[in-house]
């Protein structure tokens, strides 16, 4: 079969709206196989100004276009070039190429494949799939990226690079995607047909290819040992101080496998004999170990040397899935290694493993009931070839490794993941892991059982203790790092949400379908059920819709909620707006919309009853469908009742339950969500009371008044506090600059300051600068006043909001001058080390929105609110952004606080004592630049 000719196209263009921007650059390159046939490129003039972003972006000036031709002379000649022997066009991110070219009146009537949208499945687990980074990891040069003749070639050779890819997919994995997409209208299953077209008469593809599908997996070594003892007897082995000392030595083990980059620090010995003490005496610890202590090994080992000597298990809790990675690729290879070299008994026996919530692994059993079940969608479709071409090669089934790209993907993935209702050992085979069968959960909960130090992440240490410790294996030591983000992962965990989303979800499971609803269908009285739950979960979906839409026109009706907001926003339903007439209507319009619901709820029981009599459940397959019927009956009960009490607010809730709206950006849909206004008793009786042994450390523990408002929010009452200092110089490599004339948020003049400011700070750095703000409306209102300043000093601007946090950073690493400006995740969690940031501005101070729903219903239980509440939660995030600048011993560079209620207001203490001692000036903003380049070079006169 002759190779395929294609078009790949690239587009620059004055905005993101095919209707209201316009093209300003073409490229297009036709090509055959590995071989260019030949390109075609133009300038276009956009007949009106280039936006100074896109000119950045770009380096396309209004002079470069203003003597070029118009979109209407070019389009004749673009189309000539995608001529009759062209089999397809391709572009990257194809909606937004084509929906321009659309726009103006371009037709090629070609199928249109997308390379995003295939490397998102053929290449998962890559942390962007922007066209440079994945140019970068298959090896195409890509010179002049934001360019239409580059992009155009570039998108050429990765699609070539796909095409090889999908090629070399087993034949089997193949016929099974062309099974399942027959008579469907999505462009890839064109590319799966000429792939299939090439399989030998041998049924190998010419590249070669396995034949695994479904279930089957590439065999692994699953790690599955005998499991530890559980719980401790009280005759637990002591561990030597001195031997997690020597470890730490100058000359030690961890010196001698980390050569040069290793250094002692006494703050990390320090904690590592804390952590031992905690262990030997069976103690509670909260540790502020600063930045740069070395804390994750400095728990770690102590934790390995209790687990190997007693032969029990230690979980390791954290907040970041980065965190996670780290400790399980870096930190515990060192430590196992470290602990041989030491000559420790038994060290080669160390086991750790990572476990994450069930939602987080695939169930084949499920997923093949999902797939077999109906005819797929092109959305269907493409979540299906994701996890086909994935899991021949998955050791793990950890949805991590994918590439789901939008919600509509992700609620298909919650349709196939491991089920807490219907996912058991049994029924799921775990004990056959390589059969047709598996539940990647139950594989990684039985390795879970033998590990001696096992990871997991804040919301699955909080749904064990929801469920009664039913997700992870019992255990009696505890590390919780990150302890600062608990309370908010305790608080997420216990909050019930229901949307539009959630509803059409459970609904369309009720609508039983597939072997299941042939199955029913054999007994009449069964049929009858089968048609009933069906007409029931139809009106019930109607009357459900349009009782959202009329909680959505409310919400819309309120002052607290904007209008046409690109960002979540939150209504607390408090008295104040169950006052209302109209919210006594939204409960009247709830008694109506929900009949059905209930109704389709009693059916489903009664159905479950009579399927039990039946026997069902001591039959197979039956069981199992009972099982899956008997899990979305309780689900649907769930939803009636939760929805009642935030609906309803019954007298038995309203003390201890907040309950609130919230707005779903970009969609006329929302949120209802309820949620515990204390988690604190929770946690001290359900999580730290039943251990022997608890341990919670991070770099942000402490407040003004030290450790008090940490242990009342985490319910940590009883905890031996210590406090390590960071071992960083920040007197020597720190300059803390507070600008003199700086106005206070609610002055006029206060925004030009802000955009001053960076300019100013930016210009002394050289670029290499991090703003950090509170709102997003501030932040885009910045980057547009401040774009064509920087842009004139060579530097280039990034902003939160245009890319992913992980793009962005690595734009901000690579690029030689640039400045970002971010807020929310941006204040911590990042590490910028050495040159790559020099220069940190904190906008405002971080003060939570004061008309959230939670933080307005737990401010009510201080006398002193704001004193009491307010400014040590602030000043907690404070510190964490703070924490973004020094990461190396080695660092230099400026803070600047543009928020001068830090030195105008009282309570601005308690932020400026929370900080290390740095050098400190005050002076005007005019010499903020100067500033910042003489203290960064480091000039004789700033000795302070």
């Amino acid at each position: 079969m002759a190779e395929r000719i294609f078009v790949a196209l690239d587009l620059e263009t004055t905005g993101l709206n095919a209707n209201k921007d316009t093209i300003i650059e073409i490229g297009a390159v036709r090509y055959q196989g590995d071989q260019i046939l030949d390109r075609f490129s133009t300038l276009v003039n956009p007949q009106r100004p280039i936006p100074l972003f896109i000119q950045q972006l770009t380096g396309i000036t209004n002079r470069d276009v203003a003597n070029a031709p118009t979109l209407e002379k070019i389009l004749p000649e673009l189309l000539a070039f995608v001529d009759r022997d062209v089999f397809g066009l391709v572009a990257h991110n194809a909606a937004f190429d084509i929906g321009f070219l659309r726009a103006a009146g371009a037709n090629f009537h070609r199928p249109v494949f997308d390379t995003f949208e295939l490397a998102t499945i053929l290449m998962p687990g890559i942390p962007s799939y922007s066209l440079g980074e994945l140019a970068s990891t298959v090896g195409i040069t890509l010179t002049d990226a934001h360019r239409a003749p580059d992009d155009a070639l570039a998108t050429a050779r990765l699609f070539m690079h796909l095409l090889g890819q999908i090629r070399a997919l087993p034949p089997a994995t193949v016929q099974e995607i062309l099974r399942r997409g027959d008579g469907a209208d999505w462009a890839p299953l064109l590319l799966f047909e000429d792939a299939l077209a090439q399989v030998a008469p041998d049924g190998s593809y010419w590249p070669g290819g396995q034949s695994q599908l479904d279930g089957q997996s590439a065999p692994s070594d699953l790690g599955i040992q005998k499991p530890l003892d559980a719980t401790v007897s009280g005759e637990e082995e002591r561990i030597s101080e001195a031997d997690v000392t020597a470890i730490f030595a100058p000359d030690g083990p961890l010196a001698r496998q980390m050569g040069k980059d290793y250094e002692t620090r006494t703050g990390q010995i320090e904690m590592a004999n804390l952590v031992t003490d905690a262990f030997n005496r069976g103690d509670h610890r909260l540790i502020e170990a600063g930045t740069g202590t070395g804390k994750s090994l400095g728990y770690l080992v102590p934790a390995a040397l209790w687990a190997l000597t007693n032969n029990l298990r230690v979980v390791i809790a954290t907040n970041t899935i980065a965190l996670q990675d780290q400790l399980m690729s870096k930190e515990i290879p060192q430590i196992r290694q470290a602990l041989l070299d030491a000559g420790i008994g038994k060290a080669e026996q160390l086991r750790a493993g990572v476990l994450k919530g069930r939602s987080h692994y695939l169930c084949s059993r499920r997923f093949h009931n999902w797939y077999t079940s109906h005819r797929l969608s092109p959305l269907e479709l493409r979540v299906l070839t994701k996890v086909l071409v994935w899991l021949p090669a998955t050791q793990t089934g950890d949805v991590s490794e994918l590439a789901l790209r939008d919600p509509a993907e992700w609620a298909i993935w919650n349709q196939i993941a491991s089920d807490p209702w219907g996912c058991s050992p049994d029924r799921c085979s775990v004990n056959e892991p390589l059969g047709s069968v598996r539940d990647f959960f139950w594989e990684a909960r039985q390795r879970a059982e033998s590990v001696h130090l096992l990871i997991v992440n804040h919301a699955l240490l909080l749904a064990d203790i929801a469920t009664g410790g039913r997700v992870l294996p019992p255990y009696d030591h505890l590390i919780i790092d990150e302890a600062h983000r608990l309370e908010e992962a305790a608080t997420n965990q216990l909050t019930y949400r229901v949307s539009q989303q959630t509803i059409d979800a459970l609904l369309s499971q009720l609508y039983l379908n597939g072997d299941l609803a042939d199955l029913l269908n054999q007994n009449p009285a069964w049929g009858e059920s089968v048609a009933e739950l069906r007409a029931l979960s139809r009106q019930a979906g109607q009357r459900l819709a349009e009782f959202i839409q009329s909680i959505v026109a409310f919400a819309k009706s309120q002052k607290d909620i904007r209008a046409n907001a690109n960002y979540s926003q939150r209504l607390s339903l408090d008295s104040r707006i169950r006052a209302q007439p109209r919210w006594s209507q939204i409960e009247v319009e709830w008694e109506h919309a929900s009949r059905p619901l209930r109704q389709a709820t009693s059916a489903l029981k009664l159905l479950v009853e009579k399927l039990a009599q039946a026997r069902w459940r001591e039959r197979d397959p039956q069981a199992g469908y009972l099982v899956d019927l008997q899990g979305l009956q309780e689900r649907l009960s769930e939803l009636v009742r939760q929805m009642d009490a935030i609906i309803y607010e019954p007298v038995s809730t309203r003390r201890d339950t907040i309950t609130w709206l919230e707005t779903n950006p970009g969609t006329n849909d929302l949120s209802l969500c309820s949620a515990p206004l204390h988690v604190n008793e929770l946690l001290a009786e359900e999580l730290f009371k039943p251990r022997r042994t608890v341990v919670l450390t991070g770099a942000t523990l402490r407040t003004g008044d030290g450790f008090r408002f940490m242990r009342d929010r985490l319910g940590a009452w009883n905890t031996t506090v210590t406090t390590i200092e960071s071992p960083f110089d920040y007197k020597a490599n720190a300059l803390l600059y507070l600008p003199s004339d700086m106005p206070t948020p609610d002055r006029p003049g206060y925004q030009q300051a802000v955009e001053q400011a960076i300019v100013e700070a930016a210009r002394g750095a050289q670029g290499r600068t991090l703003a950090l703000f509170t709102s997003y409306g501030q932040l885009r209102v910045t980057a547009e006043a401040i774009r064509a300043p920087l842009r004139e000093l060579g530097i280039t601007l990034l902003q939160q909001g245009n890319g992913g946090r992980h793009r962005l950073l690595q734009e901000f690493r690579t690029t030689a001058k640039a400045v970002l400006l971010g807020t929310g995740t941006f204040w911590e969690g990042i590490d910028l080390p050495g040159d790559v940031l020099s220069c940190l501005l904190i906008v405002r101070l971080p003060f939570a929105v004061p008309n959230d729903p939670l933080y307005a219903a737990r401010s009510t239980l201080y006398d002193d609110a704001f004193n009491d509440y307010a400014v040590p939660d602030a000043v907690l995030r404070f510190r964490q952004g703070f924490g973004r600048l020094i990461r190396r011993a080695t660092d230099r560079g400026v803070i600047v606080i543009l928020d001068s209620r830090v030195w105008h207001k009282s309570y601005g203490e308690a932020f400026l004592d929370a900080l290390p001692s740095c050098a400190t000036r005050h002076g005007p903003l005019v010499n903020l630049g100067e500033t910042v380049q003489q203290w960064l070079a480091n000039e004789a006169w700033f000795v302070t």
